[in-house]
């Protein structure tokens, strides 16, 4: 499935058209001296594999997620 990678904030980011939650870093523990852990870029096409473990990385196809109404 591929999704729109919506505005990263607070831990999380949605898909803009289906709103599935596409990263969850809330609650994430990094050690000292480490950068914040942040989301993909805003607007990315994300392609989502489910399976174990779960894949996510950016693709250049067309989102064919389902548009929340």
């Amino acid at each position: 499935m591929i999704h729109i990678a919506g505005k990263y904030e607070n831990g999380l980011q949605y898909c803009t058209r289906c709103n599935i939650i596409l990263t969850d870093y809330r609650n994430a523990m990094i050690p000292v001296g480490q950068e914040s852990l942040a989301g993909w870029e805003e607007g990315s096409y994300i392609e989502v594999f489910k399976g174990n473990p779960t894949y996510s990385g950016i693709t250049r196809e067309i989102p064919d997620c389902v548009t929340v109404q």
